[in-house]
C-alpha cells in the first residue's frame, strides 16, 4: 500500500482515472492505426534467450538448475503518430520449440486453480493477489501497444485443464488472461515446446520478454513474487505494486539443463497473426553466452547415471509360452534438487535376453502388425541425430497387433504415462527389420513413441531389443508386460535352470554404458512336472481314409512330440507293402525351378501366389505346427511336389512351404525326401532331409508335422489285408532316436477277383535234343488282386540245358550292377498302370544257395525292380517259382528267354508227338488262388499238339 500511496501522491490524477484515460486513449488510437496496420505485414523482427547462473554469466552445467531462464520476443512493428508502438499484425500463436533435454517441471511447485487467476478489472489486479505467492514461477514482460508502456506480470503454475501435462498463466492487468502450454514434441526429438494458442487481441503487444525461475521459491525472488509492474505515458521509473512475499516451502528446481553435452543448443520460434491464421514466420537462435559467443552443454562426467532392470517371465515351466515382465528403475533424486545435478537421460538400451528363451511361433495365431500409417511414422534418416520421426497424434494400431502393456513414472507428472507394446510390421518399420516393437504412452496430452530394434541369433533364437535415440526426457520407472498365455509371444528355456537377463544403458551424457543383470529361474516342465523331463518320444499316425483293399485313397500321416521333449530333425517312413502311388502322367518339378526357390524373408507370399513347381506336380500339402503350448500355430501352406531321382533314391517329394505365419513372411522352406523303393518287394522309404529347426533367427519349435497325400488317384492301397503298419525312425537334434509306428491294414480283399492269364511260347527245333527259345506272356485284368507267388513248372519235354550255364552274375556283382554280358540269358517287360513307361531290362542267372542258379529279371524304369525266381526240377520238369512278386498291379508281363546256344531249355523228345502243358500256380495277395494247365505253344503244325 504503500507504492500505492506513492504514486498516488507523485501523479496528477487518481490510478483509477489514469486507467481510464490509457483505455480511452487506447480505444482512438487503435482506430487511427488500422489503416497503417493493415499495410504492414507481419513478421518477427527478432528473438532471443539466455539460460543464467544468479550472476547473469552463462549457465552450462549439464544436468544443472539455472538461476533463470529467459526467451525474449520482438514483432516488426510501427510507431504511431499520436504515440505508441504497435506490431504491424496482432500475434495469434506463438509456439517455442526449447532444445532437447531441457526440462521444466511442473511438479516444482503448487498449483493455481484457474478461478483463482480470472480477476477482473486493473485496480483489481494490481491490489489483490491472484494466485498464491508459491505458485509463481517467473514473469512475463509486454510491451503493451496502449500507453501503459511496458507491464511486467508474474507467471503462475496452473492446474493444467483435462488432456495438457502443464500450464503457465499470467494476468494481464485485469483485462485477459493469456496460457501457456508446455507439451512434449512426441512426433520428433520429444523435447519440450511452449505454445500460447489464439492469443487475445485485447491488449496488442510488440514485444514480450518470458523469465522463469530456476528454483521458484528461492528466497532471492521474493522482492517480484506477486509483484506487477508498469509506466504510465510520461513516467520515468516503474510503478509496481506488491511483492516481497516468501513461500515458506522446500526449494525444488523448476528447470533442468539437457544432460547430452553435444554442443550449442538451438531454441526455434514460429508465431502467425490473426490476420493470416496458418501462415507461420520463423525464427531461432543458439546457446551464446553475453558476448554472443555460441557455448553449449558442458561437465557431462558429473552427471549421474545408474539404471538397473529387473526381468521376470509369468511362466517358470520350461519349454512353454511365457508373459514377461520388464522393469527398468532410473533414480532422479538429482532432479529437484536445487544444487544437485539431475540423472542423465537414457539414451539407447539394449536388452538380451538369455539364450534359450525365444519367439514362441504360435503367437502368430491371431496376430497383426501395427502399419506405418497407424503408428504414424513420418520417416527414417539415420544419419540425423534423432533419425526417426512420428506425428504427435494418437496411434491406431489394431488391437490384434498389442503384445504388451506399458506404464512410464516420471517426476515431472502426477500420473504414470500409460500404453501399448505392439508389434511392427515386418520390413515396413524404422530398421527395414523382421522384428521391431513400438511402445506407445500416452497421458495428459503427451504421446511418447518408442521404436525399437528387435534381433534374433541365427544360430540359437536368443532374442535382443534395442531401443536407441530415446528422449531426453527423465523418467523413474518403465515397467513393460508382455503379455502371457497360450499365445504368448516368448518361449522359456527347454531346461530347468538359472537364466541371465544382460542389459547395457548408454546415457545423453557421453558417458560409458552401464551394465545390470537379472536372473530368473525355471523350475518345472511344462506339464508341472518335476523338470527336466526330457526325452524323446514322438508319436506317428497314419493310415488311409478309405481302407479298401486295391482302392485309390488320400494317404495320412502325422507326427507330434510333447513339449519339453526333443526337437524333431530326420523322419524315416517305411510305408507297408502295396501302399503305391500312380506316377502315371505326373511330371516332375525341375531341379532348376527347386535350385530358384528364394529363402529370403518376405519371399513366401510371392511363392504362395505364383508356385516354382508346376501345379501337376504337386501330390500332397503338408501343415506344420509350430510353437508351445496347447494350441501350436499351424503353417498350412506347404505343398509336396513329386521330383526326381535325390541322393540314391529314384524319386523324391519337394516339400515347398512359405513359411507364412500371422504377419511374418519368413520366406521359404525347402524339405527334400528322397523316396526310396526296394527293388524285390517295391515298399516304398521316405527319407527326409534334417528338418530347419531355426529360420531366420526364430525357432520353429515344431509340434506336429502332417502330410496329406491328397491328390485324387494318386496313392493306391495295397491289395492284401494282411496287418501291415506304417513304420517310422525319428531323430531329435540332440541325436536322440525313436521308431514309433502305427497300425495299418484294409479291407475287403475277398471282393477282388484273381484269374491272371499266362501263356508259354517255345520257337525252335522241335526234335529230340533241339534247344528252345521261350517266351512267357502274363496278363491280368484292371482291378484284380495283385499277384503274390507264381509257379511255373514246364511239361517234362523240356530240360535245363546245363551245358549253357557258362557264366553266372554273382550277388554282389548284381548288387553293384556289375554283372557280365555272359550272364544274361533274356529280357523282360512290365507294364503297370502306375507308369507312364514299361520297366524293361535283362533277365540274369545269379548264384544262389540252392543247387542250381536263380532267374532274376532287373527291371528298369523309373523305378528299378528285382524279380527273382528260384529253379528247380519237380517231377522230372524244369520250375521256376517266384516267391515274393510286389503287391503291385502289372498290366501285363513279357519274358524273352534266348535260343540257340543260350538257351536254357532242350528237348528231351520231339515235342510234336503230343501236346505238352505247363503246371501254373498264382497267389493273389488277397489270399486266392489260380492254378491252370496252359498248353505250351511250339512249331508242331496240325492236331493240337502246336498248342
Amino acid at each position: 500500500m504503500k507504492q500505492v500511496n506513492h504514486f498516488f501522491r507523485r501523479g496528477s490524477v487518481s490510478l483509477r482515472r489514469a486507467l481510464f484515460l490509457a483505455a480511452l486513449g487506447a480505444a482512438t488510437l487503435l482506430t487511427s492505426v488500422t489503416a497503417i496496420a493493415d499495410a504492414a505485414e507481419f513478421g518477427i523482427a527478432s528473438f532471443d534467450g539466455a539460460v543464467t547462473s544468479q550472476s547473469e554469466a552463462s549457465f552450462t552445467q549439464a544436468g544443472g538448475h539455472p538461476y533463470e531462464a529467459t526467451t525474449s520476443i520482438a514483432f516488426d512493428s510501427f510507431t504511431a503518430e499520436e504515440g505508441g508502438v504497435y506490431p504491424n499484425k496482432d500475434v495469434k500463436d506463438i509456439s517455442v520449440a526449447l532444445p532437447p533435454g531441457f526440462i521444466v517441471n511442473p511438479a516444482a511447485t503448487p498449483k493455481c486453480e484457474e478461478s483463482e487467476l480470472e480477476v477482473v478489472g486493473p485496480l483489481n489486479v494490481l491490489l489483490n493477489p491472484t494466485c498464491p505467492a508459491a505458485t509463481q514461477v517467473g514473469t512475463v514482460s509486454l510491451d503493451l501497444a496502449v500507453q501503459f508502456g511496458e507491464v511486467t506480470l508474474p507467471v503462475y503454475n496452473v492446474v493444467p485443464p483435462p488432456g495438457r501435462p502443464a500450464q503457465l498463466a499470467f494476468n494481464v492487468l485485469g483485462q485477459e488472461v493469456v496460457h501457456l502450454f508446455p507439451t512434449v514434441r512426441g512426433g520428433s526429438d520429444s523435447g519440450i515446446t511452449a505454445d500460447i494458442v489464439n492469443a487475445a487481441q485485447t491488449d496488442p503487444f510488440s514485444a514480450t520478454t518470458l523469465t522463469l525461475w530456476g528454483v521458484p521459491s528461492d528466497p532471492s525472488h521474493n522482492a517480484q513474487r506477486g509483484q506487477n509492474c508498469f509506466h504510465l505515458e510520461g513516467s520515468e521509473t516503474a510503478a509496481c505494486f506488491q511483492g516481497g512475499v516468501g513461500t515458506g516451502l522446500p526449494e525444488k528446481a523448476l528447470l533442468s539443463n539437457p544432460t547430452a553435452c553435444s554442443g550449442p543448443q538451438t531454441t526455434t520460434l514460429e508465431a502467425d497473426p490473426w490476420s493470416h491464421p496458418g501462415v507461420f514466420d520463423t525464427a531461432g537462435f543458439v546457446s551464446h553466452d553475453n558476448e554472443s559467443n555460441p557455448i553449449g552443454i558442458t561437465e557431462c562426467e558429473s552427471v549421474p547415471f545408474s539404471p538397473t532392470i529387473t526381468v521376470q517371465p509369468t511362466s517358470a515351466a520350461a519349454d512353454s509360452p511365457t508373459g514377461l515382465n520388464v522393469d527398468v528403475h532410473l533414480p532422479q533424486e538429482g532432479l529437484e534438487s536445487p544444487k544437485g545435478v539431475a540423472t542423465a537421460a537414457l539414451r539407447k538400451a539394449v536388452v538380451t535376453l538369455p539364450e534359450g528363451m525365444s519367439v514362441n511361433p504360435s503367437s502368430a495365431t491371431g496376430l497383426s502388425a501395427c502399419t506405418p500409417a497407424q503408428i504414424g511414422l513420418l520417416g527414417t534418416d539415420f544419419a540425423q541425430p534423432n533419425p526417426i520421426h512420428f506425428t504427435d497424434a494418437a496411434a491406431a494400431c489394431a488391437d490384434s497387433s498389442k503384445i504388451g502393456t506399458v506404464e512410464i513414472s516420471t517426476p515431472l507428472l502426477e500420473e504414470p504415462l500409460k500404453g501399448s507394446v505392439y508389434l511392427a510390421q515386418q520390413t515396413a518399420n524404422p530398421f527395414g527389420s523382421l522384428l521391431a516393437v513400438y511402445i506407445v504412452a500416452e497421458g495428459q496430452g503427451i504421446v511418447l513413441k518408442l521404436p525399437g530394434k528387435v534381433t534374433t541369433n541365427a544360430q540359437t533364437g536368443a532374442v535382443t531389443a534395442t531401443f536407441d535415440n530415446n528422449p531426453q526426457l527423465p523418467f523413474e520407472d518403465l515397467h513393460v508386460e508382455f503379455f502371457g498365455g497360450p499365445r504368448a509371444a516368448l518361449l522359456t528355456p527347454p531346461s530347468c535352470g538359472t537364466y541371465v537377463t544382460e542389459a547395457s544403458f548408454t546415457p545423453w551424457s557421453g558417458t560409458a554404458p552401464v551394465s545390470s543383470t537379472s536372473s530368473f529361474q525355471i523350475t518345472s516342465g511344462p506339464d508341472g512336472q518335476p523338470c527336466p523331463k526330457g526325452g524323446f518320444d514322438p508319436k506317428l499316425s497314419a493310415g488311409t481314409t478309405n481302407p479298401v483293399a486295391g482302392n485309390y485313397s488320400p494317404f495320412v500321416l502325422k507326427l507330434s512330440r510333447e513339449d519339453g521333449t526333443e526337437r524333431l530333425s530326420t523322419i524315416t517312413a517305411k510305408l507297408p507293402k502295396g501302399l503305391l502311388a500312380k506316377l502315371k502322367g505326373i511330371p516332375y518339378c525341375p531341379e532348376a525351378a527347386l535350385a530358384g526357390i528364394p529363402t529370403a524373408e518376405g519371399t513366401g507370399a510371392g511363392q504362395l501366389a505364383s508356385p516354382a513347381c508346376p501345379a501337376a506336380s504337386q501330390v500332397a500339402t503338408v501343415s506344420v505346427g509350430t510353437g508351445a503350448g496347447p494350441s501350436p500355430f499351424y503353417v498350412n501352406t506347404g505343398r509336396a511336389y513329386l521330383a526326381g531321382p535325390y541322393k540314391g533314391a529314384p524319386l523324391s517329394l519337394a516339400i515347398v512351404t512359405p513359411a507364412l505365419a500371422g504377419p511374418f513372411d519368413l520366406g521359404n522352406v525347402v524339405v527334400r525326401t528322397a523316396l526310396q523303393v526296394d527293388p524285390e518287394t517295391a515298399q516304398v522309404t521316405a527319407v527326409s532331409d534334417p528338418l530347419p529347426t531355426i529360420l531366420h533367427g526364430i525357432p520353429l519349435d515344431l509340434r506336429d508335422v502332417r502330410v496329406d497325400v491328397d491328390r485324387p488317384g494318386f496313392t493306391r492301397n495295397p491289395t492284401s489285408c494282411d496287418p501291415m503298419q506304417v513304420a517310422s525312425t525319428i531323430t531329435g537334434v540332440g541325436g536322440a532316436g525313436a521308431t514309433p509306428s502305427d497300425r495299418f491294414q484294409v479291407g475287403s480283399c475277398e471282393r477282388l477277383k484273381f484269374a491272371p492269364r499266362l501263356s508259354l511260347q517255345l520257337k525252335g527245333g522241335t526234335a529230340r535234343n533241339d534247344y528252345q527259345q521261350l517266351t512267357a506272356h502274363l496278363q491280368a485284368k484292371k482291378g484284380e488282386a495283385d499277384i503274390a507267388r507264381v509257379s511255373v513248372a514246364l511239361p517234362s519235354s523240356e530240360f535245363l540245358a546245363q551245358n549253357h550255364i557258362n557264366t553266372v552274375c554273382t550277388r554282389v556283382q548284381f548288387a553293384a550292377d556289375q554283372c557280365p554280358k555272359g550272364s544274361i540269358y533274356g529280357y523282360a517287360e512290365a507294364k503297370t498302370p502306375l507308369l507312364d513307361k514299361p520297366l524293361r531290362g535283362p533277365v540274369y542267372l545269379r548264384s544262389s544257395s540252392h543247387p542250381l542258379p536263380d532267374l532274376v529279371a532287373a527291371l528298369k524304369g523309373q523305378i528299378e525292380i528285382d524279380l527273382a525266381g528260384r529253379i528247380d526240377s519237380v517231377d522230372g520238369g524244369i520250375r521256376t517259382v517266384f516267391r515274393a512278386v510286389p503287391d503291385a498291379p502289372v498290366s501285363s508281363f513279357t519274358l524273352r528267354m534266348k535260343g540257340g546256344q543260350k538257351s536254357l531249355l532242350v528237348n528231351s523228345t520231339d515235342l510234336c508227338r503230343q501236346a505238352n502243358r505247363a503246371t501254373v500256380k498264382m497267389d493273389g495277395h488277397n489270399g486266392k488262388v489260380h492254378d491252370f494247365k496252359p498248353v505250351v505253344g511250339n512249331g508242331c503244325g496240325g492236331g493240337g499238339r502246336k498248342g
